[in-house]
């Protein structure tokens, strides 16, 4: 069999095949065993009984056993129980079996008792994968389809061979082997794939395998690429995670999948999701929708804006004047000025005696005004918008404000009817972090 192991393994490797008893597998430690000193690596199984099949699948698991300890193969023995994950978590039987057999593998890496696990997967497998996922609606990354290699842990040395090369190989070295039963049943899609779609293909395209697998790879490099290219485009952080505008909705649509993932939306996200955050890129300023967790989308300028949403800020208010307050996360400080000698670029500076005495520092509220530098007065909100202060973070800005007239928005702006002029006897420096 033409198989290309220097690009699998490393020398000193300790590789586990994953062994199941059926006719791949055995063929498959039987290979790695054939090449272990060639390549400098050293073999041992890897058994999982997933508890499906019942005493089937305990004798199975006997028969490996009984084959590794007659050889003198190391032998890591894993039971799980698909049945009762697949009911907790509503997936399929074959999803459950999978997930737990792949925490099985990365049990053994990750507790040193190996350095890499092979998987039997050949080029049939790889072809049911591919048309498995078509079927099911995929997009660019189910078509991909199995890929060699794994973060470099999971290995699939078969993944280029024909079934019909391993069935040739298993005769020519005389290799024992169980069937598993299961492996018939058509009530499996795979199987039903294995069954009867992919023999069909083959009377008419006697290559179809080898050209799906010549498509899966094709399918892999672009989704990297594409993949590539969106993450350029999401910027995350501590508080937010953006994207930045434009793009094309077949990268928007990635990068939006990323922002989703960043904001620990893992897999409660459905296509209608990421349908709503596209369509921020055609809405205007402020356009938002909400995803699962808590989690809001929202258009601000040029970039859709993910982040955690809250209850808006309640704080007790402040009466003024003071020296040193705490609103919310912020320290607020008032420190007194020489009126004849102000630098107004050096912070917020007043006049405090324009300031009423019943002002108060609070959040903003409906009807809020504000009048800036040179006068006109508008609506707070409209003030915000003309300074592009995003949306999600208004309801946090501390104000200085009586009734409905604001006077300071903090470490914004001092509003036109409290600033120093050459009447200020009195003027004060606001100060928050």
């Amino acid at each position: 069999m033409n198989v290309n192991l220097s690009a699998l393994t490393t020398e000193n490797d300790v590789i586990a095949v994953a062994l199941s008893g059926g006719s791949d597998s055995m063929a498959l430690l039987n290979f790695m065993q054939s090449q272990a000193e060639k390549y400098h690596f050293t073999v041992i199984a890897l058994n999982v009984e997933h508890g499906i099949r019942g005493d089937a699948s305990i004798s199975d698991t006997e028969f490996v056993k009984n084959y590794c300890k007659a050889h003198n193969v190391p032998l890591l023995s894993y039971s799980v129980n698909a049945k009762e994950l697949a009911t907790t978590e509503k997936i399929s039987l074959e999803e459950s079996a999978r997930i737990l057999r792949y925490q099985c593998f990365y049990d053994a890496i990750t507790n040193g008792k190996c350095t890499k696990v092979a998987t039997a997967h050949h080029l049939r497998d790889n072809a049911e994968s591919v048309l498995f996922n078509l079927l099911r609606g995929t997009g660019l990354k189910g078509v991909s389809g199995i890929t060699p290699s794994f973060e470099n842990k999971i290995i699939r040395p078969f993944l280029t061979v024909k079934k019909e090369e391993i069935e040739q190989y298993i005769l020519d070295n005389n290799i024992p082997y169980v069937t598993d039963e299961s492996n018939f049943d058509t009530d499996y899609t795979r199987n039903f794939i294995r069954a009867n779609v992919l023999p069909e293909l083959k009377k008419a395209f006697p290559e179809a395998e080898k050209s799906i697998s010549r498509f899966s790879e094709i399918a892999r490099q672009d989704n990297e690429f594409l993949d590539l290219t969106a993450q350029k485009s999401v910027k995350i952080s501590d508080q937010k995670v953006e994207i930045l505008l434009p793009l094309h909705p077949a990268i928007l649509s990635r990068a939006t999948v990323i922002a989703l993932k960043s904001c620990g939306i893992q897999k409660d996200w459905e296509k209608a999701h990421i349908d709503s955050v596209i369509s921020l890129e055609k809405m205007q300023n402020g356009a938002k929708v909400s995803l699962p967790k808590n989690v809001t989308a929202i258009r601000e300028y040029d970039r859709i804006v993910f982040y955690k949403t809250s209850e808006k800020p309640h704080e007790t208010p402040i009466t003024y004047p003071f020296e040193r307050v705490q609103f919310g996360k912020n320290t607020i400080t008032t420190t007194t000025v020489n009126p004849q000698n102000i630098d107004l670029k050096s912070g917020l500076i007043a006049d405090a005696n324009k300031i009423p005495s019943t002002a108060i520092i609070r959040y903003r509220k409906d009807g809020d005004v504000f009048t800036k530098f040179g006068g006109g007065t508008k609506k707070l909100n409209d003030y915000f918008t003309d300074k592009k202060i995003p949306q999600r973070l208004r309801d946090g800005i501390p104000l200085l404000a009586s009734d409905n007239v604001v006077y300071v928005i903090f470490d914004i702006a001092v509003s036109d009817l409290v600033k120093v002029d050459s009447s200020t006897t009195n003027a004060i420096k606001f100060e928050i972090k």
